[in-house]
């Protein structure tokens, strides 16, 4: 029997798609069974984009279809922006977040079943053994949270918080899952109203306390009737690395928040990198492109902290200089920085307040505090302007070099 999976993906920079690329080889490699890969877009997959995946399923004699959801679904879209625009056009949440909601309406009635992947999943087992589930009478089976911590040990760390789903009564800690791992019945959801258009109507007669449109829908839905799938199949990277002693367990492991990270020691990240190896996004050209990003990227970051630091001398260099921190870090920013017996130190304390004993005609503010974003606002709020006025200390302290890096993060994304 056909197994069928089903992603969705926007792309428009073309950097994207590896990481589903990746996700699909996990399946692949895990798996004897035939699969087909339903691959949902928006119209931003670009044509090379298309013939890595068209490669990659060749190279293990699988199958693959692609829809471009805008055009399949146009009037039931253009539905959906007169009930709720925004739950279609985010900025947090594009409109690809929805996609799954609309799996039953836009694959071909002749698909049944099938089980929606989110992107950052690796599936380090066989994808028959979840096949073989059961998707409930609801049409919809996932995998709780609190399934998952309950392995961990961490169940009872879960705790209810001021969310509309329980508010209402539409979730217990017990109900609430992550809907990145879907089993679902497409048979069943095809009797109800359209999911889609259901959910939006329900977003917009609860407009402004979502948190998570597509997932709260849901939750909000099926909470009380969807199978509960076994905690393994939706593994959470953060949980795993938090609780889980950097072993690998046989299940699906989800990177939620992008935490592929770059840690050769890291089980997690070497699982991923393990399958992304194996696609043809990584080619000769790869190499180059992540050291030319790299460069590029530390050469921007340079130029911007050394037009700050210019600012700084610029408009500080007339006056005395007053250093703003903790009264633990008077004696080290003092001996840093050979503050004259005229110079001050103030001493900062939590609490929404910022002492100014020292007039800015004669005296230069540099702040030393973890987060300057907060006492810049309040500098401001009394009419100081950043660096006429004040600016952050540490821009001069030569090890605070953080922003000039490319974090693992980014550069997994840039590539």
């Amino acid at each position: 029997m056909m197994i069928n999976v089903c992603y969705a993906i926007s792309d428009e920079r073309g950097v994207y798609s590896k990481f589903v690329g990746a996700s699909i080889c996990s399946i692949f490699e895990n798996t004897s069974k035939p699969v087909t890969v339903h691959l949902l877009h928006d119209g931003s997959l670009s044509e090379d984009n298309k013939r890595r995946f068209e490669r990659l399923v060749l190279q293990y004699d699988q199958k693959i279809l692609f829809y471009e959801v805008p055009k399949l679904i146009e009037d039931t879209i253009a539905q959906g922006r007169e009930i709720f625009p925004i739950g279609l056009s985010s900025q947090r949440y594009t409109q690809v977040n929805m996609y799954r909601l609309a799996i039953a309406e836009v694959l071909p009635d002749l698909v049944e079943r099938v089980i929606f992947l989110d992107a950052d999943t690796i599936v380090n087992v066989d994808i028959d053994n979840v096949w073989q589930e059961e998707a409930g009478p609801a049409g919809l089976a996932a995998v709780s949270d609190w399934a998952v911590l309950e392995h961990f040990g961490k169940a009872g760390e879960i705790k209810e918080n001021n969310s509309f789903l329980y508010r209402k009564g539409l979730a217990t800690v017990k109900t609430v899952f992550n809907a990145g791992v879907l089993l679902l019945d497409l048979k069943i959801l095809r009797q109800d109203e359209n999911l889609l258009l259901r959910g939006l109507r329900f977003l917009a007669a609860n407009d402004g306390q979502w948190d998570f449109y597509d997932n709260d829908i849901l939750i909000a839905f099926f909470s009380k009737s969807f199978r509960h799938l076994p905690w393994n199949y939706n593994i959470r990277v953060i949980w795993a690395r938090a609780f889980g002693e950097n072993r690998l367990e046989r299940g699906i492991y989800h990177y939620v928040g992008r935490s592929y990270g770059l840690n050769p020691s890291d089980s997690c990240y070497k699982l991923f990198i393990s399958y992304l190896l194996k696609t043809p996004w990584i080619d000769e050209s790869l190499l180059y492109t992540a050291c030319h990003i790299a460069r590029a990227y530390t050469m921007t970051q340079s130029r911007k902290r050394l037009a700050k630091v210019r600012q700084i001398a610029n408009f500080s260099h007339q006056k005395k200089r007053v250093i703003m921190g903790l009264a633990g870090d008077e004696a080290r920013l003092r001996e840093d920085f050979a503050l004259g017996e005229d110079e001050k130190f103030v001493t900062l304390t939590p609490g929404g307040k910022v002492p100014l004993l020292y007039s800015i005609a004669d005296y230069y503010y540099l702040i030393f505090w973890s987060n300057y974003g907060e006492v810049k606002e309040l500098l401001e709020k009394v009419g100081l302007r950043e660096f006429e006025h004040f600016a952050d200390g540490t821009l001069l302290m030569p090890e605070q070099t953080s922003e000039l890096v490319l974090d693992e993060l980014n550069f997994l994304w840039r590539i």
